[in-house]
């Protein structure tokens, strides 16, 4: 199986580019295109977070525009910047919207991959409550390969302004990860890095940005405003698994 890890698009429509610096819209449009034309092309891609860089209804609508080219299968983890009710009215077409986590499995060629909800509303940082950690325990029982898509990583990657802001509290669900040796991977975003951290029979990989990818160190100005942004290009990661097996790579756009 081939899973396409798109991260943290940022996407604001054209009359509101760019965002820091990058033009995040035709960066995901280029994404997409090279989606396209991968071979072996993949059987779904994810995108672990940050769909929209404000949670606004044009967001989302100019998101969904661009996603429409996309040839595969596209499902979305949520992130801090991502807003439920929007995002449910306008990419899930539901009537009644609301604020609820939104977490599910797919099951694809004698894989598991649960997608996670790890957005604290109203925080940067992440958080899983017991409910969807009761629920992740259940799906991890299956016994299939498996693999988890969330937007905040659960174990700091080793910069320090990241590390903050990564998923709170999260003793519990990594004893539940540990406990399952089905589980093999888990794919996140939010750092706007490749990352890779081992955790005993689960490997942790983060992705680079497909909007805008971050400093580990942000630049002070003389007037104390930061930037986080470089001028890296875009990028996306390709994992291909077969049984327990993974290999994974970083495809980066050329401008």
């Amino acid at each position: 199986m081939r899973i396409v890890q798109l991260s943290d698009p940022h996407i604001v429509p054209a009359d509101r580019q760019p965002v820091h610096g990058q033009d995040t819209l035709g960066r995901l449009r280029a994404a997409v295109d090279a989606v396209n034309r991968l071979i072996p092309a993949p059987d779904l891609v994810v995108m672990t977070g940050d769909q929209s860089n404000d949670g606004s209804e044009d967001s989302y609508r100019a998101l969904k525009e661009v996603l429409s080219l996309l040839r595969f299968p596209c499902h979305m983890a949520m992130g801090n910047h991502d807003y439920r009710p929007v995002f449910r009215r306008i990419m899930l077409e539901e009537s009644d919207a609301d604020s609820a986590p939104y977490y599910y499995t797919l099951n694809r060629t004698g894989h598991r991959v649960i997608v996670l909800d790890t957005q604290e509303e109203g925080e940067v940082a992440g958080w899983l409550d017991d409910a969807q950690l009761n629920w992740l325990e259940q799906e991890l029982s299956s016994g299939l390969p498996s693999v988890i898509c969330m937007h905040h990583p659960p174990v700091p990657v080793g910069v320090a302004w990241m590390d903050e802001l990564i998923l709170q509290e999260s003793d519990r669900f990594l004893r539940i990860c540990e406990a399952r040796t089905a589980l093999r991977l888990i794919l996140c975003g939010h750092v706007h890095h490749d990352f890779r951290m081992n955790l005993k029979h689960v490997t942790v990989l983060t992705a680079p940005s497909v909007g805008l990818q971050f400093r580990k160190d942000p630049v002070i100005n003389a007037d104390g405003t930061r930037v986080i942004a470089t001028d890296e290009p875009a990028a996306f990661r390709i994992v291909d698994l077969d049984g327990s097996d993974w290999k994974t790579s970083i495809h980066r756009l050329t401008s």
